[in-house]
């Protein structure tokens, strides 16, 4: 095959990033003339054409090293470019071995948050044809800024203190930690307490992805090595979250020091359920709680490592966008009997929802229980993140792009005709803003949404202040579509006190929609804006929309 699925990709790249077959091995030394990476200072170049090539990726990979000038503790920001090619930036230790990956199997422009460990640090470039790499911060912990902490105690966490305030120590805290694994989960007059803990001698220590909308703090517990925040939350509570230890501290404000997080974000080690098995190292695995009241979604547990169908790709190239993208179509087993009711499905951001989601197997497992009709499912990736926040966001261009260029070419690959009542477009995040508003443009093709996440909240620069709910108000100002949504989102995807957020931007949309007699379908799960809830809501959403006639004939039984 010309062109590989995303799972033969993954382990080609695996296999050459750690095995080091190209070029290095740990018992290879970089030269001592290696080109160092300067702060504002664009680094140029490209990859030896002397590579070894792949079998049968046809594509040839070498790696280059560049050292990185820093002191231990230094925040490090900046982004790489490379084009069409796809490009790893691989943190190499003394010893010669991974540390980090900083970017992984990605073309296009990315950018990178790291906090350096082992100074000067070497940077191992792999991939094909040219790049640039710019390190735009660095930012010594002298240079640092804290946040202000707030405080909230579990019973665990109270009786620790009162431990600690006898001399006592922490020891059989953490003994008994270990065995009942994190966060701390405590029935209370108050209702349900979640308590996220770290153990170290930190300067701070924060949470992402915690039942909050925010970056939350941990407090460190009277000078302890313990660092905690708790937490009040639903019974049905489902969530991924990592733990930041000594977050940079850059002194700036807004996103370019929220952002800092993702530089120390990392799996939580006393968690029992890390996620997910595509996670190269403890950065890009994160841990996951789910509470005894949340949804029972057995098709996303399985064991099952392989889709059953078949997967095809090709390159789609647009001169309106001026950009190339790969889109991957999986097609499912199907029977002549089932034909007849299959379902198309665009995505978008596709790779998260091929490796990470697992999409294809969840699907797989649907079909086989007879809980949905046959999915054939168009992924579409983006180019990088800035064509993504560019693409996605409401963009008509996009949406014409997409109806008038690429759907022909999708229709010419299918076995079958799918009606626009049979095809559904889904998202999440800002997919989930690019679906609603595609659909709704171009409702001839796009019979329904799923919507997961959406984000609402977004508007035009142009918009008021006073306005800030752009989807609903061009709802309110078309006619009715004929477009049925499943829309959903995350009771801590609130506001985070400037606007409306996630939640109450999808609420006012749901109640405009139905106000105009749309088909909406409104959920709201006990998570926040998190890949590991949407595995099961991508599925509640095909279940709504589109039950088989074999799960209909079980119900009416």
């Amino acid at each position: 095959m010309k062109i590989m699925s995303f799972y033969l990709k993954k382990m080609c790249w695996l296999l050459f990033g750690v095995s080091g077959l190209i070029y290095f091995t740990p018992s290879t030394a970089f030269s001592s003339e290696m080109i160092t990476l300067e702060v504002g200072t664009p680094l140029n170049g490209s990859f030896s054409n002397n590579a070894i090539e792949a079998d049968n990726l046809k594509q040839k990979q070498s790696s280059v090293a560049i050292k990185v000038s820093c002191q231990k503790g230094d925040y490090l920001t900046g982004f790489v470019s490379n084009g069409n090619n796809t490009l790893t930036i691989d943190v190499i230790n003394s010893e010669g071995n991974i540390s980090r990956r900083l970017i992984d199997h990605k073309s296009g422009k990315h950018s990178f948050y790291s906090v350096a460990e082992n100074c000067d640090e070497t940077w191992r470039l792999s991939g094909s044809g040219s790049y640039q790499i710019v390190l735009e911060n660095r930012i010594s912990l002298k240079d640092q800024t804290p946040d202000k902490q707030d405080t909230l105690s579990s019973p665990k966490i109270s009786a620790l203190n009162n431990v600690l305030k006898k001399g006592g120590s922490t020891h059989d805290f953490w003994l008994a930690v270990e065995k009942l694994g994190t966060p701390l989960v405590e029935e209370t007059s108050e209702g349900t307490v979640m308590t996220f803990l770290a153990r170290g001698d930190y300067n701070n220590v924060k949470l992402i992805g915690a039942p909050s909308n925010n970056h939350e703090s941990l407090q460190r517990l009277a000078n302890s090595d313990t660092w905690y925040k708790s937490f009040i939350v639903p019974d049905n509570t489902h969530l991924s979250y990592q733990i930041a230890p000594d977050v940079p501290q850059p002194p700036l404000t807004g996103f370019a020091r929220r952002v800092a997080i993702k530089a120390v974000a990392q799996v939580d080690p006393y968690n029992h359920y890390p996620w997910s098995s595509s996670g190269f190292d403890k950065f890009s695995t994160k841990s996951t709680i789910t509470l005894e009241g949340a949804p029972k979604n057995p098709m996303i547990d399985s064991t099952e490592i392989k889709p059953k169908g078949t997967f095809s790709q090709f390159y789609f190239t647009s001169s309106t966008l001026a950009n190339t993208r790969e889109i991957t179509i999986y097609s499912p087993l199907m029977t002549k009997k089932n034909k007849k009711d299959a379902v198309l499905l665009y995505i978008f951001d596709a790779q998260a929802y091929i490796e990470l989601v697992n999409l294809p197997t969840i699907l797989d497992n649907l079909m086989a229980e007879g809980a949905i009709p046959p999915v054939i499912t168009v992924f579409i990736s983006n180019p990088d993140r800035e064509a993504r926040a560019r693409e996605l966001p409401a963009n008509s261009i996009f949406a014409d792009v997409l109806a008038n260029e690429l759907i022909p070419q999708i229709k010419q690959r299918l076995p079958i005709i799918i009606p626009k009542e049979k095809t559904v477009i889904a998202g999440s995040s800002y997919g989930g803003l690019a679906a609603t508003t595609i659909a709704l443009r171009h409702p001839e093709i796009f019979g329904n949404v799923i919507s997961m996440s959406g984000s609402f909240w977004w508007s035009p620069k142009a918009q008021t202040e006073n306005d800030k709910h752009f989807v609903a108000s061009e709802v309110i100002a078309m006619d009715k579509k004929a477009v049925r949504l499943f829309l959903s989102a995350g009771l801590f995807e609130n506001s985070r006190g400037v606007g409306d957020g996630i939640l109450e931007t999808n609420r006012h949309l749901r109640d405009v929609l139905l106000a105009k007699g749309y088909d909406v379908t409104h959920q709201e799960y006990s998570a926040g804006h998190d890949y590991f809830a949407w595995r099961g809501i991508i599925a509640d959403g095909l279940l709504s929309l589109f039950t088989s006639n074999q799960q209909r004939e079980k119900q009416e039984k």
